[in-house]
Formats: structure tokens, C-alpha cells, sequence
């Protein structure tokens, strides 16, 4: 499958690395220049054990590639994986504004490539793909939820377990 992973923080860097090692074409996106070099280079952008060396293999691979553009990543994949960042806020909230960011940036791709699935991975309270994520994919592209795209939510990655790297639950 070819996937793009939106954001190459913690949780987007492992995902990548791990999903490219399962054998899919995976295309990481950050707005930071600085991380989409790091991979590129078959560099990590974060510390985790045996992550460097995964990302080396897999860039030499050819299947794990990393970007600043969204349109030209989600116009070369299937599937949408959104790994950004979620900061909590003093109220004991979260701040969503790289959700809304991210999800508009998609919703712009998904004009020209409908059918695209669209899965979260990043922390949400319930309620925000109601109110948050899907009104912004639709809004920025002009098109419905479960009809023109798909859209889900993901907490466990390839059966990823913290702490266990590239491992599937047994």
C-alpha cells in the first residue's frame, strides 16, 4: 500500500519507519525542513532504540521518503495517516490547530484525488472528529465523508505496542 504519514514528530517517525519495513511505499510529511532532511539522509529525527537504523534501511530502500508538500504526498498515496501533534492546553485541553491545519492541507489535495482515506492517529477527545476534523476535510474540499473519501481513526498502528518497535501483538 502507499501510504503518507502526516508529521514526523514521535508517534509519525515510528509509524513511517515501521510501515516502510512492512514492505508499503510510505511518504512522511512535515512542515519542518530540518526532519524531512533527517530522513531523506536515512537520518532520525527523534531517539528511539534500532529507529535509525530502520529508517536507514528503509530510505535505502527506496520505500521511506519524507516531504513538506501534503498535496503531492496524499496525490502519491492511498491512505492518509495523521500523526500531528496534539499539546495539551492549561485547561486540560487540546489544542488542535495542527489537526484543523493539517486536515484543510488535505481537504485541498483531496479535490483533485477523492477516494483517498484519511485515518487519525493523532490524540483526540471524543467529539473532535464530528466537530473538528471532518468539517474541515469537507469545508477545504468541497466533498462528503464516507462518500467522496474515507475517513477513520486509528490508536494502534500495525499492532504496535509501546516499547516494542516494529513488533505485532502476538
Amino acid at each position: 500500500m502507499r501510504i503518507s504519514v502526516m508529521g514526523l514528530g514521535y508517534v509519525g517517525a515510528v509509524a513511517a519507519a515501521c510501515l516502510a519495513k512492512d514492505g508499503h511505499e510510505v511518504i512522511g510529511v512535515d512542515p519542518q525542513q530540518t526532519k524531512v532532511d533527517l530522513i531523506n539522509a536515512g537520518q532520525t529525527p527523534i531517539i528511539e532504540k534500532d529507529i535509525g537504523e530502520i529508517i536507514a534501511e528503509q530510505v535505502a530502500s527506496g520505500r521511506l521518503v519524507a516531504t513538506t508538500d501534503v498535496k503531492s504526498a496524499v496525490a502519491a498515496t492511498d491512505l492518509s495517516l495523521v500523526c500531528v501533534g496534539t499539546p495539551s492546553l492549561g485547561n486540560g485541553h487540546i489544542d488542535l490547530k495542527y489537526i484543523r491545519r493539517v486536515c484543510e492541507q488535505i481537504g485541498e489535495a483531496l479535490k483533485e484525488h477523492p477516494g483517498h482515506t484519511v485515518v487519525m492517529r493523532s490524540t483526540l477527545l471524543p467529539g473532535s472528529m464530528k466537530d473538528v476534523v471532518i468539517p474541515s476535510l469537507e469545508a477545504a474540499s468541497g466533498l462528503k465523508a464516507g462518500q467522496d473519501f474515507g475517513i477513520a481513526v486509528n490508536h494502534d498502528v500495525s499492532g504496535l505496542r509501546p516499547g516494542f518497535l516494529c513488533e505485532r501483538d502476538s
